[in-house]
């Protein structure tokens, strides 16, 4: 199973948002997870991935998975967009190898810039070997489905807006082909077209994902089974 947690148990400072609990999600659970404000969905998503430890019990992950939280952070504020969206599927490293040829050919020393020419063909080869342009092309396409102007391409991920990075990163997450999914918010900073873009997109997703969402028509359309976080009873009530 993609997602596997046994007798998971969560709790801030002296609060317990989840008393011990079992559940899985494995592939074709579109799953909503729903609750009051401050119930503690966020952060249950975040020790499923990683982010924060537990109390008790252990969540156990496997296959690739796609996290997008509430609040995005870019690394690198000079990378470029399209790097930034490419950086999930295994080509990123040629990618890099790409642009540090890139910045070395500039030097001024003939031999530094001689051996960086070579370094930038040899990355170019393989870059077209590994399928390059057309995963560049579907990684484009991804992003402006959600929104982004195709000029913001190549510019650096500091010169934009918050709202912007976000869609960024939900096209980086979508894009990785990841197994399972675990999106938080997705459709904030979306506009209409986009969100009718990415419910389709979910509706189509042959993995798991695990969504929480204020928009309860984007829950409706695209979840098989919802997850109630009871905030009195720190428990999970699942329905089909």
């Amino acid at each position: 199973m993609p997602i596997d947690a046994q007798a998971l148990t969560i709790q801030i400072g002296a609060r317990t948002l989840l008393n011990p609990t079992d559940f899985h999600v494995t592939k074709g659970d579109k799953i909503g997870l729903v609750g009051r404000n401050g119930a503690g969905k966020t952060t249950l998503t975040r020790v499923i991935t990683g982010d924060m430890l537990p109390a008790g019990g252990s969540v156990r992950v496997s296959g690739g998975l796609g996290y997008l939280p509430q609040d995005t952070h870019a690394a690198d504020p000079e990378q470029s967009v399209i790097d930034r969206i490419m950086s999930a599927r295994d080509i990123a490293s040629i990618v890099s190898r790409i642009r540090k040829a890139e910045k070395e050919m500039t030097d001024p020393d003939p031999d530094i810039m001689t051996k960086a020419m070579n370094r930038y063909d040899k990355a170019m080869q393989d870059f077209e070997k590994a399928g390059g342009y057309s995963v560049q092309s579907e990684a484009i396409s991804m992003a402006t489905s959600l929104g982004l102007p195709q000029e913001v391409m190549q510019q650096a991920l500091g010169t934009l807006s918050g709202g912007q990075r976000r869609r960024i990163e939900l096209a980086r997450i979508l894009f990785s082909d990841a197994d399972t999914l675990i999106l938080d918010e997705p459709t904030n900073h979306l506009d209409a077209d986009s969100i009718i873009w990415l419910r389709n997109y979910l509706k189509r997703f042959e993995g798991g994902f695990l969504v929480i969402s204020h928009s309860t028509e984007l829950l409706d359309e695209v979840v098989n089974k919802v997850w109630h976080l009871d905030a009195q009873l720190a428990k999970i009530d699942m329905y089909s």
